[in-house]
């Protein structure tokens, strides 16, 4: 017989959905979750995240005074500017966008085994291939005091003057009066790719002959 055997399988699912009408009559439910909001629009997927989208840094005085911004909200170097839709030249619910879906995608598994010499071994991988996740907490926000005013290595990349592109905004308590731009509520910070493979089960075997 064969002294080498191996059998590879591999499943793909897709799952695609969209809202065709609430029960109220309303064309769209928002829900806020603290630091990000579910909406359910009609025409969109079921539930999806809306939010404002990030254009870099003010970066100086004259970015500023330029930028749009929030009505009433005081910024400086280091402050996340936030993308302007309608070019109204401010920042309000009239410039979110939907920033993505929550709902798993492209499902996928993937078994391997080999078996030789008595010897057998299984592999099995599964994973989402395309999801959205909001994160809020420490993933995200430095010195948070609802997490115990502590900062992470992950969130050391933050912006100075000689760091204009980083991938935080300037170091400062993130749930404190004096900073509502950086940690606005729906905004694409707290946005992460929530695709994933793991390997989630490896059996290892062997057959012991039968004249022993």
């Amino acid at each position: 017989g064969k002294v080498v055997s191996q059998v590879i399988s591999v499943n793909l699912a897709d799952n695609l959905n969209e809202l065709m009408s609430l029960t109220s009559g309303a064309t769209e439910q928002v829900e806020r979750k603290e630091e990000f909001e579910l909406v359910r629009r009609v025409g969109q997927p079921i539930t999806v995240y809306q939010g404002y989208k990030r254009a870099g840094y003010f970066q100086n005085l004259e970015d500023i005074n330029k930028a749009p911004r929030f009505a009433g909200s005081t910024v400086v170097p280091g402050d996340i500017r936030f993308v302007d839709r309608n070019g109204d030249g401010v920042i309000d619910d009239q410039d979110k966008f939907i920033l993505g879906n929550p709902f798993p995608r492209y499902t996928f598994g993937f078994t391997y085994s080999i078996t030789a010499k008595g010897f057998d071994l299984v592999l099995f991988v599964q994973g989402v291939g395309k999801r959205d996740a909001m994160i809020r907490g420490e993933q995200v926000e430095p010195f948070h005091f609802g997490y115990g005013g502590t900062m992470y290595s992950h969130q050391t990349d933050y912006w100075t003057p000689s760091n204009p592109n980083a991938k935080y905004p300037r170091l400062a308590e993130a749930g404190s009066a004096s900073n509502t731009n950086n940690y606005r509520t729906g905004s694409d910070l707290y946005l992460f790719d929530a695709a994933y493979a793991r390997l989630k089960n490896v059996q290892l075997g062997y057959t012991v002959p039968a004249k022993i």
